[in-house]
């Protein structure tokens, strides 16, 4: 990859984050799936990679807790762990934003507009950027945090909730739906989505926000 390459990418992938209008316009004249799709996933993998230690060590504490659980399963718990994080921090950017777009692309159809795919699954990797720099805390905090309590790490308005609500609680759930990176994520989306399809952004802010509202909540509550 030349270095003009390079430029480009970094230009691009911070310009989502600091002139984001002007960066998806950029994008959507030459859109490059897979020059920004790998280093994206890259980001994420490293951020797993981080995490695998106290990950590891919280999947250990809830085995433990299964009744008549041997000791020498440990390293299987352990190995588990490490590729089910591996696998998804490597399929979690192309699938989120594969979701995100192909529902986009599919309403925006149904309302008589018109774009490229292609263009919108490559603004929205960039979209995705957000989510990453919500990784990137979290991930942070992770390290100095004891593995028992890593579950009780969250950038969503479960903060402001008392450490003894229910997680499985319906007030819980909804709360860890209203993440301030996934909002900022699904605002960059709507500015690419308005650009792809050159539609009016408030009608690209009601799907893309729609869209978004319902993934995270499969996202982070279903699965």
């Amino acid at each position: 990859m030349s270095e003009e390459n390079k430029d480009g990418i970094l230009k691009n992938i911070t310009g989502a984050i600091i002139s984001p209008r002007e960066t998806m316009e950029r994008v959507n004249k030459n859109p490059k799936v897979w020059r920004y799709l790998i280093p994206v996933t890259l980001i994420q993998l490293i951020i797993a990679i981080i995490e695998i230690p106290k990950l590891t060590s919280f999947a250990v504490l809830q085995a433990q807790q299964v009744p008549n659980f041997s000791q020498a399963a440990i390293p299987i718990v352990k190995t588990g762990a490490i590729i089910f994080t591996i696998v998804s921090a490597l399929i979690t950017p192309a699938l989120f934003v594969l979701i995100i777009s192909a529902v986009i692309k599919l309403i925006a159809s149904i309302s008589k507009e018109t774009g490229n795919f292609k263009n919108l699954y490559c603004i929205n990797i960039l979209a995705y950027v957000p989510v990453l720099i919500g990784g990137i805390l979290t991930a942070i905090i992770m390290l100095f945090t004891e593995p028992q309590n890593i579950k009780n790490i969250s950038t969503s308005l479960t903060l402001v909730l008392s450490s003894s609500t229910d997680m499985k609680s319906t007030i819980y759930k909804l709360f860890s739906c209203i993440d301030f990176f996934y909002i900022w994520s699904a605002v960059l989306s709507t500015i690419g989505t308005s650009i792809a399809f050159k539609m009016k952004t408030k009608k690209a802010a009601i799907i893309v926000f729609v869209i978004y509202a319902a993934a995270v909540y499969v996202f982070k509550v279903l699965i």
